[in-house]
Protein backbone atom coordinates (compact mmCIF):
# COMPACT_ATOMS: atom_id res chain seq x y z
CA UNK A 1 0.00 0.00 0.00
CA UNK A 2 2.46 2.38 -0.96
CA UNK A 3 4.64 4.06 -3.52
CA UNK A 4 6.14 0.94 -4.83
CA UNK A 5 2.65 -1.09 -4.25
CA UNK A 6 0.90 1.33 -6.94
CA UNK A 7 3.77 1.27 -9.55
CA UNK A 8 3.01 -2.67 -9.35
CA UNK A 9 -0.90 -2.23 -9.47
CA UNK A 10 -0.31 0.35 -12.49
CA UNK A 11 1.86 -1.94 -14.18
CA UNK A 12 -0.28 -4.88 -13.73
CA UNK A 13 -2.87 -2.89 -15.15
CA UNK A 14 -0.85 -1.76 -17.99
CA UNK A 15 0.40 -5.72 -18.85
CA UNK A 16 -3.12 -6.32 -18.77
CA UNK A 17 -4.54 -3.57 -21.23
CA UNK A 18 -1.70 -4.72 -23.59
CA UNK A 19 -2.27 -8.29 -23.61
CA UNK A 20 -6.24 -7.43 -24.46
CA UNK A 21 -4.79 -5.42 -27.53
CA UNK A 22 -2.32 -7.98 -28.24
CA UNK A 23 -5.63 -10.36 -28.74
CA UNK A 24 -7.59 -8.07 -30.23
CA UNK A 25 -5.02 -7.29 -33.04
CA UNK A 26 -4.42 -11.04 -33.51
CA UNK A 27 -8.23 -11.30 -34.13
CA UNK A 28 -8.41 -8.84 -35.96
CA UNK A 29 -5.72 -9.88 -38.28
CA UNK A 30 -6.95 -13.56 -38.73
CA UNK A 31 -10.37 -12.06 -39.64
CA UNK A 32 -8.62 -9.81 -42.34
CA UNK A 33 -6.22 -12.77 -43.91
CA UNK A 34 -9.85 -14.84 -43.56
CA UNK A 35 -11.57 -11.98 -45.45
CA UNK A 36 -9.16 -11.71 -48.03
CA UNK A 37 -8.50 -15.38 -48.34
CA UNK A 38 -12.54 -15.40 -48.88
CA UNK A 39 -12.37 -12.80 -51.70
CA UNK A 40 -10.04 -14.38 -53.75
CA UNK A 41 -11.71 -17.61 -53.68
CA UNK A 42 -15.12 -15.83 -54.23
CA UNK A 43 -12.74 -13.95 -57.53
CA UNK A 44 -11.84 -17.20 -58.94
CA UNK A 45 -15.32 -19.38 -58.12
CA UNK A 46 -17.44 -16.74 -59.86
CA UNK A 47 -15.11 -16.94 -63.07
CA UNK A 48 -15.53 -20.56 -62.98
CA UNK A 49 -18.75 -20.37 -62.51
CA UNK A 50 -19.47 -18.31 -65.90
CA UNK A 51 -16.96 -20.17 -67.95
CA UNK A 52 -18.92 -23.25 -67.03
CA UNK A 53 -22.47 -21.78 -67.25
CA UNK A 54 -22.19 -20.33 -70.87
CA UNK A 55 -21.37 -24.09 -72.38
CA UNK A 56 -23.37 -26.03 -70.38
CA UNK A 57 -26.49 -23.87 -71.23
CA UNK A 58 -25.82 -25.28 -74.79
CA UNK A 59 -25.46 -28.86 -73.68
CA UNK A 60 -28.60 -28.77 -71.82
CA UNK A 61 -30.66 -27.67 -74.57
CA UNK A 62 -29.51 -30.00 -77.16
CA UNK A 63 -29.44 -32.95 -75.10
CA UNK A 64 -33.03 -31.65 -73.87
CA UNK A 65 -33.80 -31.45 -77.88
CA UNK A 66 -32.42 -35.08 -78.90
CA UNK A 67 -34.10 -36.54 -75.70
CA UNK A 68 -37.23 -35.28 -77.31
CA UNK A 69 -36.82 -37.73 -80.46
CA UNK A 70 -38.68 -40.56 -80.70
CA UNK A 71 -36.65 -42.51 -82.94
CA UNK A 72 -34.60 -43.72 -79.62
CA UNK A 73 -34.99 -47.26 -77.75
CA UNK A 74 -35.14 -47.56 -73.67
CA UNK A 75 -31.34 -47.92 -73.52
CA UNK A 76 -30.54 -44.72 -75.45
CA UNK A 77 -33.66 -43.15 -73.55
CA UNK A 78 -31.73 -44.34 -70.18
CA UNK A 79 -28.45 -43.14 -71.26
CA UNK A 80 -30.08 -39.09 -71.93
CA UNK A 81 -31.73 -38.98 -68.31
CA UNK A 82 -28.38 -39.83 -66.68
CA UNK A 83 -27.13 -36.52 -69.16
CA UNK A 84 -29.81 -34.49 -68.29
CA UNK A 85 -29.02 -35.65 -64.43
CA UNK A 86 -25.57 -34.98 -64.18
CA UNK A 87 -25.86 -31.55 -65.79
CA UNK A 88 -28.50 -30.45 -62.96
CA UNK A 89 -26.46 -31.39 -60.82
CA UNK A 90 -23.80 -29.16 -62.20
CA UNK A 91 -26.23 -26.43 -62.33
CA UNK A 92 -26.87 -26.68 -58.29
CA UNK A 93 -23.09 -27.05 -58.20
CA UNK A 94 -22.93 -23.23 -59.95
CA UNK A 95 -26.14 -22.14 -58.04
CA UNK A 96 -24.60 -22.64 -54.68
CA UNK A 97 -20.99 -21.11 -56.15
CA UNK A 98 -22.86 -17.92 -57.18
CA UNK A 99 -24.67 -17.86 -54.11
CA UNK A 100 -21.64 -17.85 -51.97
CA UNK A 101 -19.52 -15.46 -53.81
CA UNK A 102 -22.24 -12.82 -54.24
CA UNK A 103 -22.18 -10.39 -51.73
CA UNK A 104 -25.89 -9.48 -51.68
CA UNK A 105 -27.76 -6.66 -49.32
CA UNK A 106 -29.37 -7.39 -46.14
CA UNK A 107 -32.70 -6.98 -46.33
CA UNK A 108 -33.23 -6.33 -42.40
CA UNK A 109 -36.78 -6.46 -40.40
CA UNK A 110 -38.27 -7.45 -37.31
CA UNK A 111 -38.93 -11.06 -36.94
CA UNK A 112 -39.30 -13.63 -34.17
CA UNK A 113 -36.70 -15.93 -34.00
CA UNK A 114 -39.06 -18.68 -33.41
CA UNK A 115 -40.77 -17.90 -36.88
CA UNK A 116 -37.91 -17.81 -38.42
CA UNK A 117 -36.98 -21.84 -36.98
CA UNK A 118 -40.31 -23.06 -37.69
CA UNK A 119 -40.78 -21.79 -41.63
CA UNK A 120 -37.18 -23.08 -42.17
CA UNK A 121 -38.62 -26.46 -40.47
CA UNK A 122 -41.06 -26.31 -43.16
CA UNK A 123 -39.05 -25.75 -45.83
CA UNK A 124 -36.73 -29.40 -45.37
CA UNK A 125 -39.90 -31.05 -43.56
CA UNK A 126 -40.31 -33.85 -46.11
CA UNK A 127 -36.42 -34.90 -46.14
CA UNK A 128 -36.80 -35.11 -42.23
CA UNK A 129 -40.03 -37.74 -42.83
CA UNK A 130 -38.36 -39.53 -44.98
CA UNK A 131 -36.10 -40.79 -42.24
CA UNK A 132 -38.62 -40.24 -39.60
CA UNK A 133 -36.30 -37.90 -37.77
CA UNK A 134 -38.07 -36.46 -34.54
CA UNK A 135 -37.49 -32.84 -33.76
CA UNK A 136 -38.08 -31.35 -30.80
CA UNK A 137 -38.14 -27.30 -30.13
CA UNK A 138 -37.94 -25.36 -26.77
CA UNK A 139 -38.28 -21.92 -27.00
CA UNK A 140 -38.13 -19.23 -23.83
CA UNK A 141 -40.96 -17.10 -23.39
CA UNK A 142 -41.17 -13.91 -24.08
CA UNK A 143 -37.75 -13.47 -26.36
CA UNK A 144 -37.24 -10.18 -27.81
CA UNK A 145 -37.53 -10.51 -32.22
CA UNK A 146 -34.46 -9.70 -34.19
CA UNK A 147 -33.93 -7.14 -37.05
CA UNK A 148 -32.76 -10.11 -40.33
CA UNK A 149 -32.87 -10.52 -43.56
CA UNK A 150 -35.76 -13.60 -43.14
CA UNK A 151 -34.74 -15.77 -46.36
CA UNK A 152 -31.09 -15.80 -45.83
CA UNK A 153 -31.25 -16.52 -42.00
CA UNK A 154 -33.62 -19.29 -42.87
CA UNK A 155 -31.08 -20.64 -45.09
CA UNK A 156 -28.50 -20.84 -42.47
CA UNK A 157 -31.38 -22.72 -40.34
CA UNK A 158 -32.02 -24.73 -43.12
CA UNK A 159 -28.42 -25.64 -44.28
CA UNK A 160 -27.80 -26.63 -40.72
CA UNK A 161 -30.67 -28.53 -40.55
CA UNK A 162 -29.43 -30.19 -43.97
CA UNK A 163 -25.95 -31.17 -42.25
CA UNK A 164 -27.94 -32.97 -39.27
CA UNK A 165 -30.42 -34.53 -41.64
CA UNK A 166 -27.24 -36.15 -43.80
CA UNK A 167 -25.19 -37.07 -40.54
CA UNK A 168 -29.03 -39.28 -38.72
CA UNK A 169 -29.62 -42.27 -38.89
CA UNK A 170 -33.36 -43.70 -39.24
CA UNK A 171 -35.51 -42.48 -36.27
CA UNK A 172 -33.24 -39.93 -35.63
CA UNK A 173 -33.57 -36.82 -33.05
CA UNK A 174 -32.77 -32.70 -33.45
CA UNK A 175 -33.35 -30.35 -30.42
CA UNK A 176 -33.35 -26.77 -31.19
CA UNK A 177 -33.09 -24.52 -28.27
CA UNK A 178 -33.74 -20.61 -28.29
CA UNK A 179 -33.00 -18.66 -25.69
CA UNK A 180 -31.89 -15.34 -24.54
CA UNK A 181 -28.45 -14.04 -23.32
CA UNK A 182 -27.24 -10.88 -21.95
CA UNK A 183 -24.04 -9.85 -21.56
CA UNK A 184 -23.97 -6.05 -19.50
CA UNK A 185 -25.17 -4.47 -22.90
CA UNK A 186 -24.60 -6.97 -24.98
CA UNK A 187 -28.31 -8.85 -26.11
CA UNK A 188 -28.48 -11.75 -28.32
CA UNK A 189 -30.84 -14.24 -28.68
CA UNK A 190 -29.06 -18.16 -28.83
CA UNK A 191 -29.84 -20.68 -31.29
CA UNK A 192 -28.69 -24.17 -30.37
CA UNK A 193 -29.01 -27.33 -32.78
CA UNK A 194 -28.22 -30.42 -31.97
CA UNK A 195 -28.42 -33.62 -32.92
CA UNK A 196 -27.36 -37.20 -32.09
CA UNK A 197 -25.65 -38.58 -35.26
CA UNK A 198 -22.25 -39.43 -35.95
CA UNK A 199 -20.92 -35.89 -35.03
CA UNK A 200 -18.20 -33.74 -36.13
CA UNK A 201 -14.34 -34.94 -35.23
CA UNK A 202 -12.64 -32.02 -33.02
CA UNK A 203 -10.07 -31.98 -35.38
CA UNK A 204 -12.48 -30.71 -37.72
CA UNK A 205 -14.14 -28.43 -36.10
CA UNK A 206 -11.48 -25.24 -37.32
CA UNK A 207 -12.08 -26.73 -41.00
CA UNK A 208 -15.21 -26.96 -41.05
CA UNK A 209 -17.24 -23.88 -42.14
CA UNK A 210 -14.18 -23.35 -44.81
CA UNK A 211 -15.41 -23.29 -48.39
CA UNK A 212 -15.10 -26.67 -50.17
CA UNK A 213 -14.18 -27.84 -46.98
CA UNK A 214 -16.71 -31.49 -46.84
CA UNK A 215 -16.05 -34.99 -45.14
CA UNK A 216 -19.00 -36.11 -46.90
CA UNK A 217 -18.83 -38.33 -50.40
CA UNK A 218 -21.69 -35.79 -52.04
CA UNK A 219 -21.81 -31.88 -51.94
CA UNK A 220 -19.38 -28.93 -52.11
CA UNK A 221 -18.57 -27.79 -48.63
CA UNK A 222 -20.09 -24.73 -49.08
CA UNK A 223 -23.49 -25.18 -47.07
CA UNK A 224 -21.73 -24.25 -43.44
CA UNK A 225 -19.32 -21.75 -45.08
CA UNK A 226 -22.44 -19.67 -46.72
CA UNK A 227 -24.57 -20.27 -43.45
CA UNK A 228 -20.97 -18.35 -41.26
CA UNK A 229 -20.93 -15.78 -43.72
CA UNK A 230 -24.64 -14.86 -43.50
CA UNK A 231 -24.27 -15.04 -39.65
CA UNK A 232 -21.40 -13.11 -39.64
CA UNK A 233 -23.03 -10.35 -42.11
CA UNK A 234 -25.59 -9.82 -38.88
CA UNK A 235 -23.04 -8.96 -36.38
CA UNK A 236 -23.15 -12.62 -35.33
CA UNK A 237 -21.63 -16.04 -34.29
CA UNK A 238 -21.27 -19.51 -35.39
CA UNK A 239 -19.68 -21.99 -33.74
CA UNK A 240 -19.20 -25.76 -32.67
CA UNK A 241 -19.98 -26.68 -29.24
CA UNK A 242 -18.62 -29.80 -27.28
CA UNK A 243 -21.76 -31.91 -26.15
CA UNK A 244 -22.13 -35.11 -24.50
CA UNK A 245 -22.84 -38.50 -25.72
CA UNK A 246 -22.56 -38.39 -30.18
CA UNK A 247 -23.84 -35.94 -32.79
CA UNK A 248 -22.68 -32.30 -33.21
CA UNK A 249 -24.10 -29.17 -31.40
CA UNK A 250 -24.31 -25.65 -33.60
CA UNK A 251 -24.80 -22.28 -31.29
CA UNK A 252 -25.67 -18.93 -33.19
CA UNK A 253 -25.81 -15.59 -31.51
CA UNK A 254 -27.68 -13.39 -33.50
CA UNK A 255 -27.54 -9.85 -31.84
CA UNK A 256 -31.31 -8.16 -31.02
CA UNK A 257 -33.13 -4.75 -29.60
CA UNK A 258 -32.14 -2.36 -32.02
CA UNK A 259 -32.33 -2.12 -35.70
CA UNK A 260 -28.26 -2.95 -37.43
Amino acid sequence: HDEIGNLANSFNNMSAQLLLIKKRMEEASKKLIHAEKLASIGRLSASIAHEIRNPLTSVKLNVQKISESECWGEVEKGHLEICQEGIEHIEIFIKELLNFTRVSDLNFLQFPMEQVIDSSLKMIADSLELKNIQVKKVYQKGLPPVFVDGDKMRLVIVNILRNAYEELDEGGEIDIILSFQEEEEDRKIKIEITDNGTGIAETEWDNIFEPFYTTKSAGIGLGLANAKKIVEQHNGSIRILKKEGKGACFEILIPCGEEQ
